[in-house]
């Protein structure tokens, strides 16, 4: 496994010059009854704006590999890995994956103390997508367990999102992340379980 490629995070995607997010900030304390009250000068939302961007760092500084495979479980060839009836939960299996272009929502919630009160202030929605050319995968008891050697390339966008649980829409903060090229000659292991695969879904059958 060459460290680089393991060790790559989505925040090493951010660009050079990553810009604190004011707009963001701000949108987010007009918005939220209990902060707008509040009659702070500009210059705490500036603080505030400076913190939110360390914890965005923080949020992002996740490694690619513990990521992807969240969609690399839900391929349809995998699917049937999920049946414990067809493979057991002892089988060890190792696949191969071809051409592939995958895409994961990635969701971090970037939590900011506010004057002693640490609260979730901005919710972000991560697009990372990954152009496979080849990757092998090691699946036991219906989970993706282990990464072998990969060739890909990954690409990420960053959204924040503001509203309810019932209704969350995009803001107008978008961000295009840097793309990355990555090689691997050995396995990492993913944290235990590993990454569950998803069943196929059934389509309901109509008269």
């Amino acid at each position: 496994m060459t460290n680089s490629a393991a060790a790559c995070t989505v925040s090493e995607l951010l660009p050079d010059k990553f810009e604190k997010m004011e707009e963001a900030v701000e949108g987010e304390i007009a918005s939220d009854p209990a902060l707008s009250q509040n009659k702070w000068p500009r210059m705490v939302n500036r603080i505030i704006a400076t913190k939110a961007t360390q914890a965005v760092l923080k949020a992002l500084n996740q490694s690619v590999l513990m990521i992807l495979p969240g969609a690399w479980a839900r391929a349809p060839e995998l699917a049937e890995y999920s049946d414990k009836t067809k493979h057991p939960a002892d089988e060890e299996t190792t696949l191969h994956f071809g051409e592939h272009k995958f895409e994961v929502d990635y969701k971090p919630v970037v939590n900011v103390r506010i004057f002693n009160i640490e609260r979730p202030l901005l919710t972000f929605k991560l697009i990372l997508s990954s152009q496979v050319r080849s990757a092998s995968i090691t699946i036991r008891n219906g989970h993706i367990v282990s990464i072998g050697e990969c060739d890909c390339a990954v690409e990420a966008e960053l959204k924040h999102l503001v509203g309810g649980i019932d209704q969350v829409v995009e803001s107008g903060f978008h961000l295009k992340l840097k793309s990355r090229e990555i090689k691997m000659v050995e396995a990492l292991e993913l944290t235990a379980p590993g990454v569950p695969i998803s069943p196929l879904k059934r389509q309901a059958v109509t008269d």
